[in-house]
């Protein structure tokens, strides 16, 4: 267990990334308002108070100088968060290892520093937010259940009723403000009167969908992580989700009560990203599938740090009690190898993490995963790789590896640390989920795009590989990202390559299209920046949502219905797309300030991960992610199709 050096004769028990004692956050945050009362009395009498600002300057700021400078959130966006994601981050999360060197005191005074000024973010629901009478949510009917509509993973919506013809009339509706945070990254769960969303600050919130008042709210006391999946548990409609301490939440869908949490980490570094997916087999058992990634890959940026002993796995557990069936580990444990140049021992292998929301295949009774690169040396098989698991025992079937040799982690780069391994990337991931896609004359295809910028579709029975086009050069950030979606014949790809200013290296942002059965290039729209870039303000990292942002590509997984493809990039604007042609039918720009149904302060910003989903005449846009120096923001934009 990992324990923080403190002056003072107080303890905060086991951290948050202990493993396997996960406890709840809420009790470390008032532990941390009231403990950092008590020290500012003291230190102001001592005439030692640590100061917040010093110390984020010195132990973070490389982290957060902003875009084109680090891949952190800015110091305006920081500020934006809950003191809750802040401990947290700083104690069990990416940045507990810059922050390994503090005392306690010094924590609480750096997030004092960063959220003192967040009040308004941080208000409390007012009573007129929410519905009247008790709780009415009906789950009969559920057209988006989770990540990927179906267990296929499309992203398709066939319950969509927007057309090339009336998505020109999509008005706001209305808008819900997730309170004390800067990124929304939970896709909701939609059904036929209730939308269920979920804050990283810990709460999962039922909505009536018509009017966005709240039915009920449930508290896990967790930095949430993932998207919310619905699915049975016994007799039970229940809701799923993850946090970034590897612990699956199951929430009664019908009244907000908490059944189960159970902690799926392997290591202190795990965590969850991907979304967990329910299943109810033919034997009747409801089962649940979890992918697990690992922070690893941040941890290594401390020079001191031991890197890196973690890696990714896929758990089965019963949905109906958190219980684990089986686990399915993505590389063997690691073993010391050598020493880095600052004399620290490392440890390999390491890494493959599995970011990926599995695809089920119950006809061959597998699902599918991609994992991401090793963090430590040395490269194995199954990194960057789409593997094929057998659903009832974890058993592997088949991989395709994308990128051989690739063991990468944040200390590398231009100028790498001495926590870079020997192969120094190229971090090609697959992020993005896997597709198991039908096309019109019954084959059926996985299709899975790579960071490397490149689609494959594979054979499900063997992983042959039947295809593949390389759509950019692909990078770290670059390539494909979140998601893709299937419709009929054609794979709509969004390439969220950056703008970086590099030798050898040109960026082809965008949304492409391509024939499911050949990979045959059938349209494309490129990405542009429509401002003037002034890099100088941008660093100075002073408005969280500058007027021209460094970012403008397509990061965020789409969703389709039959004739329109949504897309979302990271300048805040929401495309429709025509499905047949590419053409731009409708859009929208998110960055500004909203009158939010629940009463708080709600601003879109940035639009990456979950991105849109669908919904009968009804499309939801999350506005706001932070990370890699993007807008913060907090909202949830419910957009509906107006009458004639």
């Amino acid at each position: 267990m990992r324990s923080i050096r403190s002056s003072r004769p107080f303890s905060i028990g086991p951290l948050p990334g202990s493993c396997p004692a996960r406890p709840r956050l809420l009790a470390l945050v008032a532990m941390v308002l009231a403990a950092a009362s008590t020290w500012a009395q003291e230190g102001a009498a001592e005439g030692a108070a640590p100061d917040g600002r010093t110390l984020f300057n010195r132990f973070c700021y490389e982290c957060h100088r902003g875009p084109g400078k680090s891949n952190g959130p800015t110091l305006a966006a920081i500020q934006r968060m809950g003191s809750d994601q802040v401990l947290t981050s700083m104690t069990a999360g990416k940045m507990m290892e810059q922050a390994a060197e503090m005392t306690t005191a010094e924590i609480f005074a750096v997030v004092n520093y960063l959220t003192a000024g967040n009040d308004a973010m941080k208000a409390a629901m007012p009573e007129s937010a929410r519905c009247a009478g008790e709780p009415t949510v009906s789950t009969e009917r559920v057209p988006l259940p989770g990540w990927g509509v179906d267990p296929a993973n499309t992203r398709f919506q066939p319950d969509s009723t927007i057309t090339r013809e009336n998505v020109g009339r999509l008005e706001l509706a209305w808008a819900f403000a997730l309170p004390d945070v800067a990124d929304v990254r939970s896709q909701p769960v939609v059904t036929e009167d209730t939308v269920f969303v979920a804050a990283i600050s810990g709460g999962v919130y039922a909505l009536d969908r018509e009017s966005g008042c709240i039915e009920w709210e449930h508290e896990t006391g967790a930095t949430l992580r993932t998207s919310l999946a619905l699915g049975r548990a016994g007799e039970r409609t229940v809701l799923f989700v993850g946090d970034i301490g590897a612990t699956v939440h199951a929430i009664d869908a019908h009244t907000g009560e908490g059944l189960w949490s159970e902690s799926v980490a392997l290591f202190d570094a795990s965590a969850t990203t991907g979304t967990p997916v329910p299943y109810r087999g033919a034997d009747g058992r409801d089962v649940l599938f979890v992918p697990l990634s690992a922070f690893g890959v941040v941890l290594a940026t401390n020079p001191r740090y031991e890197c890196c002993k973690s890696h990714g796995a896929v758990l089965a557990l019963d949905a109906t009690t958190g219980e684990r069936l089986w686990v399915t580990r993505m590389t063997k444990d690691a073993v010391p190898t050598y020493k880095s140049s600052e004399g620290v021992q490392q440890w390999g292998p390491s890494g493959v993490p599995v970011w990926t929301t599995p695809t089920l295949d119950p006809e061959r009774g597998q699902l599918y995963v991609g994992t991401g690169e090793n963090t430590s040396s040395p490269a194995t098989y199954l990194s960057d790789s789409i593997v094929a698991l057998e659903m009832t025992t974890g058993a592997i079937r088949w991989v395709f590896q994308g990128t051989r040799d690739d063991a990468f982690n944040m200390a590398c780069g231009r100028r790498a640390g001495p926590n870079c391994p020997k192969e120094n990337g190229p971090d090609f991931d697959f992020g993005a989920a896997a597709v198991l896609a039908t096309s019109s004359s019954g084959k059926q295809i996985v299709v899975a795009g790579q960071k490397s910028g490149e689609v494959h579709a594979l054979d499900p029975q063997t992983g042959r590989v039947l295809w593949q086009n390389r759509l950019s050069q692909g990078s770290a950030l670059g390539g494909v990202h979140w998601g893709i979606s299937v419709v009929g014949d054609r794979v709509l790809v969004p390439i969220a390559d950056p703008p970086f200013p590099r030798p050898g290296y040109t960026p082809k942002p965008g949304v492409y299209a391509l024939d499911l059965e050949t990979g045959e290039l059938l349209w494309e729209h490129r990405a542009e920046r429509r401002c003037e870039l002034d890099m100088a303000a941008l660093r100075g990292g002073e408005n969280p949502w500058p007027e021209c942002p460094f970012q403008y590509s397509f990061s965020a997984a789409p969703m389709a219905s039959e004739e329109v493809l949504f897309a979302a990039a990271l300048d805040g604007r929401v495309y429709a797309f025509d499905i047949a042609s590419g053409e731009i039918l409708w859009q929208d720009h998110t960055v500004r300030s909203y009158q939010a149904v629940n009463g708080i302060e709600a601003h879109g910003g940035a639009i990456d991960n979950a991105g849109v989903q669908l919904a009968g005449d009804s499309l939801f846009v999350l506005s706001g992610y932070s990370l890699f120096g993007q807008m913060p923001g907090n909202v949830m934009l419910v957009y509906r199709v107006a009458a004639e």
